[in-house]
């Protein structure tokens, strides 16, 4: 017992190591005066020019290669040839589909009939005589 006794009193009577002081700098906090009257205003520091990552500069250059493609594959869409288009006078006892059959041949009835209601945004396939119709190009 005596011997560990010894060892707990060496311990705490023993002098403790000494290390200099650390000078510790924290360049992100600093003291900020009390602004009173007369004291002249410090202007902001400017902030640092934004930094890129490379996936950043990737995420970047495909959203605008995206925008770029589909602002000219619009242009070139609106650009492009339209189609030819005619209209026809309904006469009296000519139905839509005899008119879709005989505009539209190439087309089946039931496609060339709705092209026309589209074109002249009819809800229904009943049509007045006189009525102008829009005959959509093939």
């Amino acid at each position: 017992m005596k011997s560990m006794s010894t060892a707990i009193a060496h311990d705490i009577l023993s002098p403790l190591p000494v290390t200099a002081p650390r000078e510790v700098t924290r360049r992100h906090l600093r003291l900020v005066p009390t602004p009173t009257p007369g004291m002249p205003v410090a202007r902001a520091t400017p902030a640092r020019a934004l930094r890129l990552t490379r996936r950043g500069r990737l995420a970047l250059t495909t959203t605008t290669s995206i925008v770029v493609a589909l602002v000219a594959w619009s242009m070139l869409g609106l650009l492009g040839p339209a189609d030819a288009t005619s209209s026809v006078v309904v006469e009296r006892g000519t139905t839509l589909s005899q008119i879709a059959a005989q505009e539209l041949p190439d087309v089946p009835l039931s496609q060339a009939v709705t092209s026309i209601q589209r074109a002249n945004s009819l809800s229904t396939t009943s049509v007045a005589a006189g009525q102008e119709l829009v005959i959509p190009g093939r």
